[in-house]
């Protein structure tokens, strides 16, 4: 089975498909493939490994006769052409809660960033500003008792939620379904 991989992905992935005798190949330029690469590449592919940035729209779906399988590595799959995929007999995948944690991580390490101040921390260091400690230096915010909102309680809003709770803040949100827990 021939496999091409639109980007570099985590060498784990790639190794693991070798290991199954997979034929695989990666595009290895740190950017983009451009459609005219893409097309080249995948139409003797039985699957691809692609992300967010190749569009598989009917014209390139059209390209890729032997195609068998578009994984995409993304929560969704907005860039793919799915319906018509499935008139092709293509199944499309994705990784649907591959970035929740990683995510929420990210939101919680800005939320602190911004509420102790560390960008200017950092800068004064940097920049051999920092004269000493002083009572009012950097002071910023601390979470315990604040109002924490959150936009969408998804896999997401959620996984932030209950990080934000261990701060000790109370959390409040906007979504659909009525969330337990957060």
């Amino acid at each position: 089975m021939k496999v091409f991989i639109t980007r570099e992905i985590a060498e784990i992935a790639i190794e693991y498909l070798k290991k199954k005798k997979y034929d695989v190949s990666v595009y290895s330029k740190d950017k983009a493939i451009s459609r005219k690469e893409l097309i080249r590449n995948i139409k003797d592919a039985d699957a691809v490994i692609s992300l967010l940035t190749e569009k598989f729209d009917k014209e390139l779906i059209d390209q890729i006769k032997k195609c068998k399988v578009i994984a995409n590595v993304a929560v969704g799959y907005n860039n793919i052409d799915v319906a018509y995929a499935r008139t092709k007999n293509i199944v499309v995948t994705n990784t649907p809660d591959v970035l929740t944690q990683s995510t929420a991580d990210l939101a919680i390490a800005l939320t602190l960033a911004c509420a102790r101040r560390l960008i200017e921390g950092e800068e004064l260091v940097r920049k051999k500003k920092f004269k000493g400690w002083g009572p009012k230096l950097l002071l910023g915010v601390e979470l315990k008792d604040k109002v924490f909102g959150i936009l969408g309680a998804g896999r997401i809003g959620t996984a932030v939620a209950l990080r934000a709770k261990a701060f000790g803040t109370k959390v409040v949100y906007s979504s659909k379904l009525k969330k337990s827990g957060t």
